[in-house]
């Protein structure tokens, strides 16, 4: 149920559960074998209820987050007649010039794998067959976030290596949640476009995991083997798919129209194609189409999960810089030396993004009600009526908005990206602001008034060093229905900012692609994880007009609070596996929540492995005042990587592990693994 092939750029087409029914009729009552179609949408980040973006969702950190916006969608979607969503998306994003990063869980493979499983559970339910469970779908198998340049649909360079440890684990963490269908990627890896890659589809998917779900295409895959240049035509794009174990053809005909020739002619075995049938009817019989093919009537009350969307909000929302003014004072500080001034305080809110309302919902939102968004300006007036005199225009002439902010005794400037500039087929070459907003920005600041900018973006967006003369700075990842409402509740303390990083942001387009899981260098960069020192005086790895390290690194964001860790401790259980307990004190006078990150890196290993990478992580909540001890188990596979031999893992010796609020805080804890 799509519109074309880059619906996500469009509004959605109308489908009703009647007409639904009515095609599903045809299909159950008047086909020859009564077989029930299988409704697939792209319910990415909610259904009619709006959640984050995955990538804004990605910066909760938690599975609870992600699993209950997609149980939303799936109740919502069901009750709709959708029995398929084509998501999650679980390509390993690094390059925020790719708009397809929008729909990621960012740059962790760990992370992808985590939050990807609680997508799947969230969809899928406790029970596949119940009226409000639909199919989950992975994608796109696979390294389609390693598009070069960072351009869609482009050629990946991706060794082995890199695809065992980087790319393919998320995907093999979903199969064993049962997620039941995965999608191909549009890349090629090795020569070989992804739905035509027996060895990976049949051979590591199916043969080596278990899967035992149904693989569709992406949209017109199987023709595009002719524009890879490895198919003479559809004919030979058919064979070729087919047989790789790709079972459904997605929306240009290819099978439809040369599977009957081939078998005819003996280049398909037709037990091929009664082999991908009977997948795609085994998932069938698992939603209980058979038993139920058609949408029953009701309403679905969706209170609970617009409280939920707007919650998930404030939990994503990264606050990255605040010298103390937020949260807003419920009494606001007066501006001295104005006896014209009524005894209460003004606070502006501007910016191309203040009165934002349908484009608060991001990318791929095909259902969306925009009549239920409120912008962040209105949120604002509703919220601070009692207490501050909010004022604000939609115009965006720097001399109106110039006039007044003039008044104001605080700003809020609100900043960022409209949802076509991300999402597919939106890549940029630059993955700043758009174009007169860092220029806004400066404006504002060149006021002498306080300024609190909100960034509202679907990428890894590389701010303008002027963020750092902002009195706090907000970032958000386009927030969904709720957006509005949520990130005014941050702003005026009535909850937490909780989100951390879920991808590096870097400090200049140039320095792209940059992560925290990098491989060291014989000549290390010195101010990003590794000593400046190099033994042999060799001239380090960096560049000469911007320091290596990024503006902001991968797991950062900050509190309301303040959280202290004391001197971690590490030790191997009897099951091989690593207990790592750590305390975390509160010294803040509010409660709050961190996320406690585990990195490893091993001192000696047979290939090269990251200077840091993610392997563990708790989010955990502290009064004021209040020490907790917490404890992470990482099981002993989370050591194991791909060796040259090409097998899969762990090596005995000495790993070096870091605790953590971000990707390069804590001192190394060194333990020698059995």
């Amino acid at each position: 149920m799509a519109g074309s092939a880059t619906a996500g750029n469009d509004d959605g087409n109308g489908f009703t559960a009647d007409i639904l029914n009515d095609l599903q009729r045809i299909a159950v009552e008047e086909s020859r074998l009564g077989i029930p179609f299988i409704t697939g949408r792209d319910v990415i980040h909610g259904h009619l209820t709006v959640f984050p973006i995955p990538l804004g969702q990605a910066a909760s950190w938690n599975p609870d987050t992600v699993r209950s916006g997609c149980r939303a969608a799936a109740v919502e979607a069901s009750a709709d007649g959708v029995h398929w969503t084509f998501s999650p998306m679980i390509d390993v994003s690094r390059d925020p010039r790719w708009g397809r990063m929008a729909e990621s869980y960012g740059e962790s493979p760990y992370l992808n794998a985590v939050l990807g499983v609680a997508a799947v559970e969230g969809y899928q339910g406790d029970d596949l067959s119940a009226p409000d469970s639909i199919a989950a779908c992975a994608k796109h198998f696979v390294g389609y976030g390693a598009a070069e340049g960072g351009r869609d649909y482009n050629s990946t360079e991706i060794s082995a290596a890199t695809l065992y440890d980087v790319y393919l684990p998320p995907f093999e963490a979903v199969t064993h949640a049962q997620c039941q269908t995965f999608m191909t990627s549009f890349n090629e890896i090795g020569g070989i476009p992804s739905c035509a890659n027996e060895p990976l589809i049949d051979g590591v998917l199916r043969k080596k995991w278990g899967f035992d779900g149904f693989v569709v295409t992406d949209w017109a895959a199987v023709w595009e083997l002719i524009e890879h240049g490895v198919a003479a035509d559809r004919h030979h794009a058919s064979r070729q798919a087919l047989g790789a174990g790709s079972d459904m053809d997605m929306c240009d005909s290819c099978y439809v129209d040369t599977l009957a020739d081939l078998v005819a002619s003996s280049a398909v075995d037709e037990q091929q194609i009664r082999q991908a049938a009977r997948r795609i009817v085994t998932v069938k019989f698992r939603l209980g189409l058979f038993d139920r093919p058609y949408v029953a009537a009701g309403s679905v009350d969706r209170q609970p999960f617009r409280t939920a969307a707007r919650a998930s909000v404030a939990e994503c929302a990264i606050l990255l810089e605040n010298n103390g003014i937020l949260p807003l004072p419920s009494q606001p500080p007066l501006k001295q030396g104005n006896p014209g001034r009524e005894l209460v305080g003004t606070i502006g809110v501007l910016g191309p993004m203040a009165h934002a309302t349908k484009e608060l919902f991001g990318t791929w939102t095909l259902d969306g009600v925009p009549e239920e968004v409120t912008s962040l300006a209105g949120a604002l007036q509703q919220q601070l009526s009692d207490s501050w005199r909010v004022v604000t225009t939609t115009s965006q002439a720097d001399s109106e908005c110039s006039l007044v902010a003039d008044s104001c005794d605080a700003l809020v400037v609100v900043l960022g990206e409209h949802p076509s500039r991300s999402g597919e087929a939106n890549s940029v070459a630059n993955p700043g602001l758009p174009a007169g907003q860092e220029a806004f920005l400066t404006q504002m600041l060149d006021l002498n008034i306080p300024v609190i900018a909100v960034i509202i973006s679907g990428r890894a967006t590389v701010l303008p060093a002027a963020v750092k003369r902002c009195s706090a700075l907000l970032f958000s990842f386009h927030p969904g229905s709720e957006g509005g409402l949520g990130l005014a509740d941050v702003l005026t303390g009535r909850a937490e900012p909780g989100g951390r990083l879920p991808i590096t942001l870097p400090r200049h387009q140039g320095q792209i692609p940059i992560y925290h899981d990098h491989k060291p260098t014989g000549r290390p960069r010195d101010e990003y994880h590794r000593s400046s020192m190099n033994p042999n005086g060799h001239r380090q790895s960096r560049l000469l007009d911007c320091p290596g390290s990024p503006l902001y690194r991968f797991g950062y964001g900050l509190t309301y609070t303040e959280f202290a860790l004391a001197q971690s401790t590490i030790s191997v259980q009897s099951d091989n596996s690593l207990q790592i307990e750590t305390a975390v004190t509160n010294s803040g006078q509010r409660v709050g929540s961190m996320v406690l990150q585990v990195y490893v890196r091993p001192q000696v290993a047979e290939t090269s492995q990251p200077v840091r990478r993610l392997i563990g992580h708790k989010r955990v909540t502290v009064g004021p005042g209040e020490t907790t001890t917490e404890i992470i188990t990482i099981p002993r596979e989370s050591l194991a990587y791909h060796h040259r031999d090409g097998t899969r893992s762990v090596d005995p010796g000495r790993y070096d592990f870091f605790v953590g609020q971000h990707a390069s805080d804590g001192e190394a804890m060194t333990i020698a693994i059995p």
